[in-house]
């Protein structure tokens, strides 16, 4: 009855071995699948399907993160920043230094009104990546909030960059079309807003003097000089 009984067990241990096996290679084979999926709807432009087939993958694979990476950046590409934004901050729980997802999460926010939400996804940026460009948002986005104390500092920070002395950035003229101008008049012009609405009107007109100076076909900075009090 003992041998019997033995038996019965190396029987059953067996069968649930080859049972987790067969699992396994299941859902390896699911996995393969849902890659070759992806990359096909890649390959004929089908991105409802790609999205499909990543959701696939998520269910599959749990614990790879780097999938919600896809699905944000797929989102973000097609402009559905609801999505892009949710994505991009649950991402971003495991990946808390990737800059390009900071990027794709400040964009979004930025593109649904979240100014506050974006603001900080900027920031969270800017201290990985010292990048005038995003200090440049950032104190755009903290004049929007009202918060211009905060806004006039960053922008005296910009002006001490060499980056901001020495590149050019895109601006409508007139007529509407995009021309190149100094970074620093684009600076110079925030300034300008943020004096303008702290009060102070005539260090407004200074620092959108400055701009014209440097940029005369800067169309924006014509318009705030022409609307001052």
């Amino acid at each position: 009855m003992k041998n019997l009984l033995r038996v019965s067990v190396l029987v059953l241990g067996l069968f649930l071995l080859n049972s987790n096996v067969n699992a396994q290679d299941a859902k390896s084979e699911s996995i393969d699948r849902a890659k070759i999926k992806y990359r096909m709807a890649l390959q004929f432009n089908d991105y409802a399907q790609a999205k499909s087939a990543i959701y696939d993958l998520m269910v599959l694979e749990p614990t790879n993160h780097s999938y919600l990476d896809s699905l944000a950046f797929m989102y973000f590409e097609f402009r559905q920043y609801a999505s892009a934004a949710l994505t991009s901050k649950e991402a971003l729980k495991y990946n808390s230094q990737n800059q390009v997802l900071l990027q794709v999460a400040a964009q979004s926010f930025d593109q649904l009104g979240a100014i506050d939400q974006s603001l900080k996804m900027y920031q969270r940026l800017y201290n990985l990546s010292d990048d005038a460009f995003v200090l440049f948002e950032i104190a755009n986005q903290q004049y929007e909030l009202k918060n211009y104390d905060e806004a006039m500092i960053n922008t005296e920070l910009l002006l001490g960059k060499s980056v901001v002395n020495n590149n050019m950035v895109v601006v409508k003229n007139a007529e509407n079309k995009e021309i190149q101008v100094p970074f620093k008049a684009v600076v110079y012009n925030l300034q300008g807003l943020i004096a303008r609405a702290q009060g102070n009107e005539e260090s407004a007109k200074k620092y959108f003097n400055s701009a014209l100076e440097l940029a005369p076909d800067y169309a924006l900075v014509k318009e705030n000089l022409n609307t001052s009090k």
